[in-house]
């Protein structure tokens, strides 16, 4: 099994290579996703020769590569789903792109890209690597036969969970093949105090207990057969009413903002949440200061349908009391009654009581989250993480030759 170990370091990375590798490193968007930004920067400050692949040409994070002074090339390398006329015209840009680059190994985020990388290099031999930013897609029969039945020779995975990683054993992926590869952070290692800047802002009583969820509103995929969005809102808003019952001291706060088009997705779960809790839900919108206002919170729920880590590394790392849902990588990191409490998904009961349990017992809620700020700082720290995949790079290349 190619689960590479952590004690892997820069050292032995070093004496890994033998010369600088030319990576190709394809991302889908230029909003968000700045796990796959802090690598790329960690990868190109260690010597490799990256070239980030993005749909925009500047804004986000495409100035943040340019500001690295990292190479960016402007070209939509995902799957053209909803704008099939587009796919000719996408396939002689990725091989004019591949063929004027040269790259040692092409390096893909998401699920469209890789497959449009696939379909468009067919006939090449430079490898590819996916990993596997959750396991969505997975999860979906139709989703994962596509992604198993597209690859050739020259594929590989480095899925960011162990579900992930076990999915695609069972789906036939030879163990020679695949790669356990979490997204690290330079953030997680940071210490941050509580600054009252949210309850100021607001105008919460010092004495109100504050229960978060932070993420982007994504609205419904229809296709997948969702009803609701993939982060689990309607959830957290339903334990809510159940909390405020016997603990009227809370509040409930939603931090972030509309991915893409979720704008009206957005709007409708704020008017369910007056509609099941009045004025006890606080919507702040999208932040910047997520991590600052982090220690504020009395308890930091993810209540998501489908997630890979997601913001339960932020919270932990923050020392945060962490409930999740038991799907995806959550479990990796938010083990239950150890550094945290995980309830079945779509489970708004079971979702207040821990909820609940965190509320009566502060002080062993502060030990679980300290346990997991500790666990999630070495197991995702980002010389770790990013180092491994150079690792992996690496290996990849050898097995090639």
């Amino acid at each position: 099994m190619c689960q590479l170990s952590k004690n892997y370091g820069t050292k032995t990375i070093a004496g890994l290579v033998e010369k600088t590798m030319k990576i190709l490193y394809v991302i889908k968007t230029n909003r968000g996703a700045k796990w796959a930004y802090e690598q790329a920067l960690w990868l190109f400050r260690h010597g490799l020769d990256l070239t980030v692949v993005i749909p925009e040409e500047s804004g986000d994070y495409a100035d943040l590569y340019r500001s690295a002074r990292i190479k960016v090339i402007r070209a939509d390398c995902s799957l053209p789903v909803s704008k099939p006329w587009l796919l000719s015209r996408r396939i002689r840009t990725i091989r004019q792109m591949v063929e004027t680059e040269q790259p040692d190994l092409i390096h893909c985020h998401f699920v469209t890209n890789i497959l449009m990388m696939r379909l468009a290099l067919r006939n090449s031999s430079i490898p590819r690597l996916f990993q596997v930013p959750g396991p969505l897609h997975l999860e979906s029969c139709i989703f994962r036969k596509l992604d198993v039945l597209s690859a050739t020779a020259a594929d590989y995975w480095a899925p960011a969970c162990r579900l992930s990683f076990q999915k695609y054993l069972q789906a036939g992926i030879s163990s020679k093949r695949l790669f356990l590869a979490y997204y690290g952070s330079e953030s997680y290692a940071k210490t941050f105090e509580t600054t009252g800047q949210l309850r100021s802002e607001f105008g919460l009583s010092p004495d109100s207990r504050l229960v978060a969820m932070v993420c982007y509103f994504y609205k419904p995929k229809r296709y997948l057969g969702q009803r609701y969005g993939l982060k689990g809102h309607e959830d957290f808003i339903d334990a809510m009413r159940l909390l405020l019952h016997d603990y009227p001291d809370i509040t409930g706060v939603i931090v972030g903002g509309p991915f893409g088009t979720s704008q009206r997705y957005m709007e409708q779960v704020q008017a369910y949440a007056r509609r099941r809790c009045g004025d006890k839900i606080l919507f702040t919108g999208f932040r910047k200061d997520v991590l600052q206002i982090y220690r504020e919170f009395d308890v930091a729920v993810h209540p998501s349908h489908s997630e890979n880590l997601g913001g339960a590394a932020e919270s932990l790392a923050a020392a945060v009391p962490t409930v999740s849902t038991d799907v995806g990588g959550f479990p990796d990191i938010v083990i239950d009654g150890k550094t945290g409490y995980t309830v079945p998904a779509k489970s708004p009961r079971r979702l207040a009581q821990a909820i609940e349990r965190m509320l009566i017992d502060p002080e062993q809620a502060t030990q679980m989250a300290l346990q997991g700020q500790r666990e999630v700082r070495e197991l995702l720290d980002l010389d770790r993480t990013a180092g491994l995949i150079e690792v992996i790079y690496s290996q990849i290349l050898q097995s090639e030759k």
